[in-house]
């Protein structure tokens, strides 16, 4: 009867696995775990004219194990950082620096204005008075050379002067003092000075003033004017430089820290 047949044979076995996929053979008894290690070192030294050394040292050690039917591994690599060298007696120099710079310097500039100007005399009180003007005219030509007013003896003769529009507008003008005993002087050419003034009879200044009263002058004011300028010159300068320094090479990135 049927329950009395044997069973049908089993199947075939399955075909074994390519030699790439084999399971690492299991670790022997009693071995400690069946780590492998393997151990380089590489050891290099040299020597130069800055006396500095290095050293360098590489272990290498890998290892598998497996346990209950599972399996793992490990890796580590160490690097030996050289120590740090340290270098005495070194000059540093830096590079020559080159600048600019602005060197003052002395120059005359031509000045000529139309001008129109008006003179007083000033007293040890500071209180003024008209000064005497020795001719009429109020225009001065080029070619006149003499005085143009002159002051009592003991006061000193101060004049006011702007530029010439039409107007006596003196709102905007500038001042300049002579001193004591000297007139304002017109030279050929345009030029205004103070210089001494000529020896005269005593009530001189007085008598022009009854003769000529106060006025103005118009005139061509030429001069010469010193004035400072500047230029520009590059001049090299000897770069930083320090004797004695001491450094300390620790082996660049990654390299020990003390």
């Amino acid at each position: 009867p049927p329950c009395c047949e044997p069973p049908p044979p089993p199947p075939p076995p399955p075909p074994p696995p390519p030699a790439c996929c084999e399971n690492p053979p299991p670790p022997p008894c009693c071995g400690g775990g069946g780590n492998l290690n393997v151990n380089v070192n590489v050891n290099s030294s040299s020597n130069s004219n800055s006396s500095a050394g290095a050293r360098a040292g590489i272990g290498a050690r890998a290892g598998s194990f497996s346990t209950g039917g599972g399996g793992g591994g490990s890796a580590y690599v160490t690097v030996d950082q050289p120590y740090p060298t340290t270098i005495n007696g070194l000059m540093v120099e830096g590079a020559r620096v080159r600048q600019v710079i602005r060197v003052p310097y002395e120059a005359r500039r031509r000045w000529e204005k139309r001008v129109v100007i008006r003179a007083f005399c000033i007293d040890d009180r500071n209180v003024p008075h008209p000064a005497s003007q020795v001719r009429p005219d109020r225009d001065v030509d080029g070619d006149y050379e003499g005085e143009l007013y002159r002051c009592l003896a003991g006061t000193w003769l101060q004049i006011t002067w702007a530029e010439y529009t039409g107007d006596a507008d003196f709102g905007h003008g500038e001042t300049m003092d002579c001193r004591k005993g000297e007139a304002l002087w017109h030279g050929r050419g345009g030029r205004i000075e103070c210089k001494a003034q000529r020896a005269e009879r005593e009530c001189n200044e007085r008598s022009l003033l009854r003769r000529y009263g106060a006025g103005v002058k118009v005139l061509t004011w030429v001069r010469e004017e010193t004035y400072t300028e500047y230029r520009e010159e590059v001049v090299e300068q000897a770069g930083y430089a320090v004797q004695g320094a001491t450094i300390t090479l620790d082996g660049g990135v990654g390299g020990r820290v003390f």
